[in-house]
């Protein structure tokens, strides 16, 4: 090709070559724009953060036994938990469960068996190694007394807390370090209960401290922390710390053994009971004597069911009140009329036995036809001891006698 010369003398050059040196030119611009454009994204970007797995325990407290669900957030996504459930450090051993796209999972039906009280760590760790952490409480189950002194005969409330919803508890009644009575509660869906025990003759009389303990019977360990009642010593009080030859003393008998006799009722050595009055189911009996002709400080002697309890008197016989006529003889009645009503009663009565302290001997009386001759009880005084052996329960002289042996005083 031909060359021109420009007026200055340097050649020319083809402008379509230059054309091109310009586009390589561009385009290198724009590559390494574009470079630096994609280093100050990549540079500027905040690097992802991922979430904290996280653990909910439902319920958050309650007594070994408890049956608890977990819930548990962003683990590994599409993951799995096999045997990686622990409680207090020990594994569950749970079965293979498998985890959401979100890493969640929701599991239910664990047991607590964690050994002792206080805060318990349950962990989870899934098949990408993420570990969550939560915190149960074992707690311990109790109960409660009301009332806070009682005597044999009469009932104690035992109240529960805390104990396993639908769990059996086992209460026993301790007496002098050995089990004297027991009895079975069940706790309700909210885990308490209210059952009642009577505290019986083997609790024994005199002042002492019994102690009742409850347990569940399902072997999980829950035991409530013992609670303690005071039963109170026997005791006499008196109406009157003074009293004059003839008049009339009250006395009041307490925390006895239940329903016992009365065998001695004396002051100053001198018998002044009258019958055999019995105490009542919680130990206690009410009576009323006539002071003899003593004088200056006697003694009050009271024996029920084999203890005996003493009280002073003062006795002033310097005003002696007129004698009054004596009472009339009791009326002997035929023993026949006497417990016609148990007798008519589909044959109540199966038999009677009266202790003669004069002749040393023993009558009775058998209401059976073929007894008719060989019956010694044949007449009964008002006042009479006599013991009365029943198939069932009857009133009679207004008392309700029970089945089997009833010692009864006559009226």
């Amino acid at each position: 090709m031909e060359q021109l010369a420009d007026r200055h003398g340097r050649g020319y050059r083809d402008p379509q070559n230059a054309s091109s040196r310009i586009k390589r030119f561009a385009a290198s611009v724009r590559l390494i724009a574009g470079l630096l454009f994609a280093g100050f994204v990549v540079l500027g970007a905040a690097p992802h953060q991922a979430q904290t797995p996280s653990l909910t325990v439902i319920p958050s407290n309650g007594p070994r036994g408890t049956v608890i669900i977990i819930v548990g957030e962003n683990f590994t996504s599409n993951g799995s938990v096999a045997n990686g459930i622990a409680i207090d450090g020990v594994s569950t051993g749970n079965p293979l469960f498998s985890l959401t796209t979100d890493g969640n999972f929701v599991y239910n039906g664990i047991v607590v068996l964690a050994a002792g009280t206080g805060s318990k760590a349950v962990t989870v760790i899934d098949s990408g190694g993420l570990t969550g952490s939560a915190t149960f409480t074992v707690t311990r189950p109790t109960i409660t007394l009301s009332p806070a002194t009682v005597t044999m005969g009469e009932t104690v409330t035992i109240a529960g807390a805390g104990w396993v919803p639908l769990s059996s508890v086992f209460i026993t009644l301790d007496a002098d370090f050995r089990e004297v009575a027991a009895s079975f509660a069940t706790a309700d869906a909210t885990g308490g209960f209210a059952t009642t025990m009577e505290i019986p003759r083997a609790v024994g009389i005199g002042k002492k401290v019994i102690s009742f303990e409850a347990a569940d019977t399902s072997y999980l360990g829950n035991t409530a922390e013992a609670r303690e009642l005071t039963i109170p010593a026997p005791k006499i009080t008196i109406s009157a710390t003074e009293a004059v030859v003839g008049s009339t003393v009250t006395l009041d008998a307490s925390a006895f053994l239940p329903n016992s006799a009365l065998t001695d009722l004396s002051i100053g050595g001198l018998d002044v009971g009258e019958g055999v009055p019995t105490t009542d189911s919680a130990g206690s009996l009410t009576v009323s004597f006539t002071v003899p002709g003593l004088n200056g400080g006697q003694i009050v002697s009271v024996s029920i069911g084999g203890t005996t309890i003493t009280k002073a008197l003062i006795v002033d016989n310097s005003t002696v009140p007129p004698v009054s006529d004596p009472a009339p003889e009791p009326v002997a009645s035929q023993t026949t009329e006497v417990f016609a009503d148990l007798i008519s009663n589909g044959g109540n009565l199966i038999r009677l036995f009266r202790f003669d302290n004069a002749t040393q001997a023993w009558d009775f009386f058998d209401p059976r036809p073929e007894f008719a001759g060989a019956n010694s009880l044949t007449t009964t005084v008002p006042g009479d001891i006599v013991w009365v052996n029943m198939v069932s329960g009857q009133e009679f002289q207004g008392q309700t006698l029970l089945a089997g042996w009833n010692l009864v005083s006559l009226k």
